[in-house]
C-alpha cells in the first residue's frame, strides 16, 4: 500500500506541474502576444512629434544667423545601415551624432527604421540628445543643401580600421557647407575590432553628457520598475535592488553555431578589456568552436555559476530580472526553481539564502502603443540595475554595457558589476 501510495501522490505531482505549466503558457500567450496589432505604433503620437521635430528644426535654423559663431555651419548626412536591429541601430546613431559633433559639423538626423512594419518613425520618439544638439531633421536637408550645389559633396570614407575614425574627422573637416557620407562608416566590424577601443574614452564622455532616452521609453520604465518593485541602483526610492540577467537564447543557437564555425569573438563593447576581464571562466577561445558555443549559447549551469558569482559578491540581492528577449519559458521554470531552492542557496554559499523574486518583462501584460518602446525600456532597466549579466555576443548586451559604463550611471557601471556569461 505503501509503494501504490507513493506513486499516488507522484502522479498528483506531475499533473499538478502540467496544469501549472499549461495556465503560465496560457498567460505569456495572451500577456505577451507580438500578433496583437492593438499595441502597435501610436500614430497620432508619431504625427505630433514629426510635426515638433519640423518646428523644433525651423526654429533652430532661424536663429543661426543670431550666433556669430555660426553665420557659415556646416552639415552632415550618414548613410545608415538598412534593417539593423534596434541596439546597433540606436549606437549607429549616435555614433554618427558624436562624429558630427567631433567635426564641428551638425548633424542631419533621419528616422528611425522600423523594419518589422517597414516604417520609418521619428528619432524624437525613441532619442532626444541626438536630436537636438547641433541637430536638425533630415527633411530640411534639400533646403539647407540644394542639389546640384557646388558646396554639396558626396564621399565615401574608407580606411583600414586603425585609421577609420581619423580618417572620417579629417574627411569631415572639409571646406564645403554640406557632406554626405554615402558608405556605413561604424559597422558591427568595425566595432568589435581593437581599434574601436581607441574611441571609447570620448565616446563614453559623449554618452554621458548626451545619451537621452525619449519620455515614452523613460515612462514605461518607470511604470515596470513600480509594478515589479524593482530600485534603481544609487537612489533612495522605494523597490529592491537587483541583478539583471540577458541570455539571448531562442532563435540565437542558429547565430551562435555560425559564429563558433567562423570562429568570431564576442561583438562590439563586450570587447573592452576591462569588460573582457569580467567573462566568467574558462574565458573565450574563438579559435575553438566549443568555446565560442560555451559562451554564446550558454548552459543554465553556467549561467547560474555567473549569478552565483555576483550573489556571493553581493548577497542582499534578493531580485534578479530577466529582460526581453532572455529565456524561454522551460528555461524560465528551470531557473526559478534553482534560484528559489533553499539547500542549493546554502552550497552555492549564498548568505541569506535564495532569491526573493524573478522577474520578466512579459509578467506585464502591455498597455497599448508600448510595443515600439519595448525594447529600449528593457535596456534601460539593465542599465539602471546594480549588476549585470549579459551576453559578449549580443549586440544589446554590449549595448547594454556601452550604456552602463556612460551615461548618468558612471558608478554603476564598474566592470565588477558586470560579468558576461
Amino acid at each position: 500500500m505503501k509503494s501504490v501510495s507513493s506513486y499516488s501522490r507522484l502522479r498528483a505531482r506531475v499533473i499538478l506541474l502540467a496544469v501549472v505549466v499549461a495556465l503560465y503558457l496560457l498567460y505569456y500567450k495572451y500577456s505577451n502576444n507580438d500578433n496583437d496589432t492593438s499595441n502597435y505604433s501610436p500614430h497620432l503620437l508619431y504625427a505630433d512629434l514629426h510635426q515638433k521635430e519640423e518646428q523644433t528644426g525651423r526654429k533652430f535654423l532661424e536663429s543661426l544667423h543670431l550666433i556669430d559663431s555660426q553665420k557659415d555651419p556646416k552639415f552632415v548626412l550618414f548613410r545608415q545601415h538598412e534593417g539593423a536591429d534596434f541596439g546597433n541601430q540606436v549606437q549607429e546613431i549616435l555614433l554618427h551624432h558624436h562624429l558630427a559633433l567631433q567635426s564641428s559639423r551638425f548633424y542631419i538626423y533621419q528616422p528611425f527604421d522600423w523594419k518589422s512594419r517597414n516604417e520609418h518613425l521619428p528619432l524624437s520618439a525613441f532619442l532626444l540628445g541626438a536630436t537636438e544638439e547641433r541637430a536638425v531633421p533630415a527633411s530640411f536637408f534639400e533646403e539647407l543643401c540644394p542639389k546640384g550645389s557646388e558646396d554639396v559633396v558626396h564621399i565615401k570614407i574608407q580606411a583600414s580600421q586603425e585609421e577609420l575614425w581619423d580618417t572620417a574627422l579629417s574627411a569631415l573637416r572639409r571646406e564645403e557647407r554640406c557632406i554626405v557620407v554615402d558608405n556605413p562608416i561604424v559597422d558591427t566590424t568595425y566595432l568589435s575590432s581593437p581599434a574601436a577601443q581607441a574611441i571609447w574614452p570620448l565616446f563614453q564622455k559623449y554618452l554621458a553628457r548626451w545619451f537621452r532616452w525619449s519620455p515614452q521609453i523613460l515612462d514605461i520604465v518607470e511604470r515596470r520598475q513600480t509594478q515589479l518593485n524593482l530600485r534603481r541602483h544609487f537612489s533612495n526610492l522605494k523597490g529592491e535592488p537587483y541583478l539583471a540577467l540577458h541570455l539571448h537564447r531562442k532563435e540565437f543557437i542558429d547565430y551562435c553555431k555560425t559564429a563558433a564555425h567562423q570562429k568570431a569573438g564576442f561583438t562590439n563593447w563586450a570587447n573592452l578589456p576591462s569588460i573582457l576581464s569580467t567573462t566568467l571562466a574558462p574565458q573565450l577561445n574563438s579559435r575553438n568552436e566549443s568555446s565560442v558555443m560555451e559562451h554564446c549559447y550558454p548552459s543554465l549551469f553556467r549561467v547560474m555559476d555567473a549569478i552565483d558569482l555576483q550573489i556571493r559578491r553581493k548577497p542582499y540581492l534578493r531580485t534578479i530580472h530577466i529582460i526581453h528577449d532572455g529565456i524561454a519559458l522551460t528555461d524560465l521554470w528551470k531557473l526559478e526553481t534553482a534560484l528559489k531552492n533553499p539547500e542549493r542557496a546554502h552550497r552555492a554559499g549564498w548568505t541569506y539564502g535564495p532569491i526573493k523574486s524573478l522577474t520578466h518583462s512579459a509578467m506585464l501584460p502591455r498597455e497599448s502603443g508600448d510595443s515600439d518602446f519595448l525594447v529600449g525600456a528593457d535596456a534601460e532597466l539593465a542599465r539602471r540595475a546594480e549588476v549585470f549579466i549579459g551576453n559578449g555576443y549580443s549586440s544589446l548586451s554590449s549595448y547594454i554595457i556601452a550604456l552602463r559604463m556612460g551615461g548618468d550611471l558612471v558608478a554603476a557601471g564598474i566592470p565588477e558589476d558586470i560579468t558576461l556569461l
